[in-house]
Parts: C-alpha cells; structure tokens; sequence
C-alpha cells in the first residue's frame, strides 16, 4: 500500500463523480453515496434537508466522506477519507462556485444551467424543504493506493 501525496489526492478528489458520505446519529453509522465536487479545499455537495441523512445531520454534523477509483485494468485503486465537519451553505457567491464546479466536472451547458440553477437556489434560499448546499471541510484527509492481490 502506498500513502497518497496531497496533489495526488487533489487529483483523484477533481476526477472522480461520486463519494460515499457517512454519518452517525450517535448510535449507528449511515453511509450513502453522493456525488460531489472539490472547491476551495472542501468537498461539496448538495442534499435535500429531509430522511434519516438529515437527522443524523442534526445530531452530528462530523461527518467522513471517501471518494475511490480504479485504474482500467482494475488492478489498482486509490482512495481519499476525509473526516470533518459538514455545514450548509447559504452564502449565494459561495453556492454559485459551487454550482460552476458542477458544470465543469460534469460537462453541463454554462450558458444555460448557471443562471437556472442560481435562480433556483436565490428563490429557494429560506425554503427550508429546498434543495441546499453543504460543504465538509477537512479536519483530516488521508489517501492511499493499492494494487489488487488478484493476479492472472
């Protein structure tokens, strides 16, 4: 196994669509995939306020997100854990970075998405059933990487 630099984490964190978010209501864990975006050195994602993610969320807001992927060959993979604090977001500059790290990763029209978007989260920002952003900033982050133990 092989410790992962900074950039190398920074690299997978930028490639990869989809994490896993855990959290806990104190008593048992809860772990659902998300997909995610990687701004200002924190992982971003956005999440309705409502179902047993978020009441986990209102009991704790420590949260662990891992972000992993394959090589082609399926012979190697590496892996990004975050542990850190989950908070939601209603700056609306900080939600426009946010929804523009959208476009780009996942290949969406500028044009057109940006504004519908930031009209909707303008609209729906003291909604409290509305689609919102969140953000976990990193208290500690470790990355590893690993070939498989399968040979041919």
């Amino acid at each position: 196994m092989k410790e992962l630099s900074r950039d190398e984490m920074v690299a997978l964190l930028q490639k990869v669509n989809d994490g896993v978010l855990a959290l806990t209501d104190g008593a048992h864990p809860y772990c659902i995939p998300f997909g995610f975006v990687w701004v200002d050195e924190s992982v971003c994602l956005s999440m309705f306020p409502s179902g047993k993610k978020w009441d986990c969320f209102q009991k704790s807001s420590h949260v662990c997100f891992t972000a992993f992927s394959w090589n082609e060959q399926h012979t190697e993979w590496a892996s990004v854990v975050i542990d850190g604090q989950m908070h939601m977001v209603k700056d609306l500059k900080t939600i426009e970075a946010v929804v523009k790290a959208n476009i780009l990763k996942m290949g969406l029209n500028p044009e057109t998405y940006l504004e519908k978007r930031m009209e909707y989260y303008r609209n729906s920002i003291d909604n409290p059933k509305a689609l919102k952003i969140f953000i976990i900033k990193a208290t500690e982050m470790q990355g590893r990487k690993m070939h498989t133990l399968l040979r041919e």
